[in-house]
């Protein structure tokens, strides 16, 4: 494609290399399709040299399902990166040859420092993350105590920047075409959501069953630990389903978006998140304003008069919105009145915010001297300092990958699990899970070999179970006594019959699928597992990696209805004890530039500015009672959303303004 072509920008080159042996080394070690991987990462790096601008269409729309966790056993590394990464790799490679890479790499010089000093607070972070870690350690299988945490934060920040020359470049040859390929693959990944949302709702707890304390997680596999995933992923992209209303000019396609808009407000109740009901309906009235703003091109006067005029519906888009929210409101009526659920969530609104305050303060007590306020504690930290310093701030269990020697030379690798240090409130409440697929009917045996130092107790639950809530279970509880013979432990193999209800599947349009779980529930209870297998009605082995030899692929840890320790619960909180005041004063610069020049600014007259402010405004407020930068898929899209907002504005008046070569 580059014949005869010369080499325009060799630094671009060299992040493309670095971008694809990265790629190529995440894809070779892929736990459960390393070869696939690799040769689907290898065709996207094509596909995005040969179609440039494509990536922006792909990145979002696939963004909310491209992590595959619950299988892979990763925590630090997912499909995503892969995804990110490819871009990156071709993108780049494409820029060092085009002729306009020096063109489309300018920017003003205080947009430039705040950048550097945002990418720099990041790095700093990091590599403090890494000192309060203990230093740097590399593990595929990390959890959130470990030093790979930091990274796995990081990445969203990381990622983020790397693409502001990629989006220099597109929003420079189009603008408009740019915005359009952005906003079309968010609304084709938050279709994806609503599709899996419904499938969730019908196989679990019903439809139209809103009394059941179930709330929807769809493909968010980063909420086995609780947080808001799915909470911050909504508030960004739903209003891109009004830009999609309104971008629609054919009846058959607006009823398609019409129908979505009914998805996503039904995926927005359920998750029974008040912060998600504030934060969409406060940025929506500001999206209001501004779509009335632009039409009355900031007339005041103007502006209020076609507000204060009565509103008399003409044409069949006038009618059709209409008749949406009428929709729309008897949605919201049907889940608020529909059930109890949602009445003792509001009813408890006070307590639950006192608890939520005193949880903030535990976690700034952790900052200790004025480096910690500065500069933070590190990214990734919060998890391991609150568990092992705030007063019964323990986490409810954890487990370890480990290995022995064995008679012959060989190694064996076993698996340590933990119950609760001290708190028997939380026996049960920490599982490592494996799916099963669609469990079939009748009885099932689990055998496994278990080693103890001391009593321990075991809970084994085979259940219908897509991430957190069960619905019908077997299961088996059993005391395992220590043995020890001439000063050692021993392995001892156990049979055990699982008992409890007949396990449905659920109906063929909605399948529910089966999950095992594995606890040690007593407090200060420790016990290590090998050989597991779960065997189904017809004598089927029914689990993979049973004797840990690969890891924990196929296994994954989860938490149930305590999930405290893992979650800051506020944004700004968090950015402030990741990464100090300097931190969190960089980050507000950054949301406020991008805001100022979406809503007041040389942007404001876009057509995708004002989604993109409500869209980023949704993300603050959500983030006043949720933590969103420990979720790298929706911290990447919020710096993603906001990183475009501010290029989209540097284009539009970009010849008036002073400009620097990166």
């Amino acid at each position: 494609m580059f014949r005869g072509s010369p080499l325009k920008n060799p630094t671009w080159l060299l992040v493309a290399l670095g971008s694809f042996s990265a790629g190529v080394a995440l894809a070779w070690h892929h736990p459960l399709w390393p070869i696939a991987a690799f040769a689907v990462f290898g065709l996207w790096c094509v596909m995005v040299v040969w179609r440039p601008g494509i990536w922006l269409f792909v990145v979002p729309a696939c963004l909310p399902f491209l992590n595959f966790s619950p299988w892979t056993g990763w925590l630090v590394f997912e499909e995503f990166d892969l995804l990110l990464l490819g871009a990156l790799a071709g993108g780049y490679g494409r820029l060092a040859w085009s002729s306009r890479a020096g063109a489309q790499t300018r920017m003003p010089a205080v947009l430039l420092g705040l950048l550097a000093l945002m990418g720099g607070s990041g790095l700093l972070a990091l590599y403090r993350g890494f000192l309060d870690a203990g230093g740097f350690a590399f593990d595929w299988f990390a959890g959130y105590v470990d030093a790979l945490n930091s990274l796995r934060v990081f990445k969203s920040l990381g990622f983020s920047m790397l693409f502001i020359p990629l989006l220099q470049q597109e929003i420079g040859n189009s603008r408009a075409l740019a915005g359009q390929r952005l906003a079309t693959g968010m609304v084709a990944g938050l279709t994806v959501v609503t599709l899996a949302v419904l499938w969730e709702r019908a196989a679990f707890p019903g439809l139209l069953d809103f009394s059941t304390n179930y709330r929807t997680v769809a493909l968010f596999w980063e909420m086995h630990v609780g947080g808001a995933a799915i909470d911050g992923y909504l508030v960004l992209t739903a209003p891109f389903v009004a830009w999609a209303l309104f971008s629609a000019r054919r009846p058959v396609v607006w009823a398609t978006a019409a129908a979505l808009a009914l998805l996503t407000g039904y995926a927005c109740l359920t998750t029974f998140a008040r912060g998600v009901y504030l934060a969409l309906a406060a940025p929506l009235a500001l999206l209001g304003v501004l779509l009335w703003a632009q039409k009355a091109d900031f007339n005041a006067r103007a502006f209020w008069g076609h507000v204060g005029r009565r509103y008399r519906p003409e044409g069949w888009r006038a009618k059709a919105g209409l008749m949406l929210m009428l929709a729309l409101t008897a949605e919201l009526v049907a889940v608020l009145g529909g059930g109890s659920f949602m009445m003792e969530r509001l009813a408890s609104t006070d307590r639950d915010f006192g608890s939520r305050v005193a949880h903030w303060q535990h976690g700034l007590d952790l900052l200790d001297g004025p480096a910690d306020w500065l500069l933070g504690k590190g990214l990734g930290r919060f998890p391991a300092n609150y568990a092992a310093h705030v007063p019964q701030g323990e986490f409810s269990g954890d487990v370890k990958l480990r290995d022995e020697s064995v008679p012959g030379g060989g190694v064996n690798g076993f698996l340590t699990m933990r119950g609760p240090n001290t708190m028997k409130i939380l026996g049960g409440q920490f599982a490592l899970t494996q799916r099963v697929g669609q469990v079939s009917k009748g009885r099932h045996r689990v055998s496994l070999d278990i080693r103890v130092q001391k009593d321990a107790d075991i809970y084994l639950e085979l259940c219908e179970r897509h991430l957190l809530y069960d619905r019908n279970c077997q299961s088996v509880f059993i005391r395992v006594v220590a043995d020890k013979t001439a000063g050692t432990t021993s392995w001892r193999t156990f049979v055990l019959p699982l008992k409890g209800s007949t396990l449905a599947g659920g109906f063929w349009h909605a399948p529910r699928l089966g999950m095992l779980s594995l606890s040690v529930v007593n407090a200060g209870g420790v016990a290590d597992f090998d050989n597991v297998r779960l065997i189904g009605p017809r004598r089927e082995s029914l689990l993979e990696n049973g004797d840990f030899s690969k890891g924990l692929v196929h296994w994954f840890p989860a938490a149930q209805a305590y999930f405290l320790p893992w979650h800051m619960d506020n944004l700004f909180l968090e950015v402030l004890f990741e990464r100090g005041v300097a931190g969190l004063l960089l980050f507000a610069a950054l949301m406020a530039y991008a805001l100022w020049h979406l809503v007041f600014g040389r942007a404001r007259a876009l057509a995708l500015s004002p989604y993109l402010a409500a869209s980023l405004c949704a993300a603050l407020l959500v983030g006043l009672v949720s933590s969103l930068m420990d979720v790298p898929r929706v911290a990447f899209l919020l710096y993603f959303l906001t990183l475009f907002s501010i290029q989209t504005a540097q284009e539009v008046g970009c010849q008036n303004l002073p400009k620097i070569k990166v």
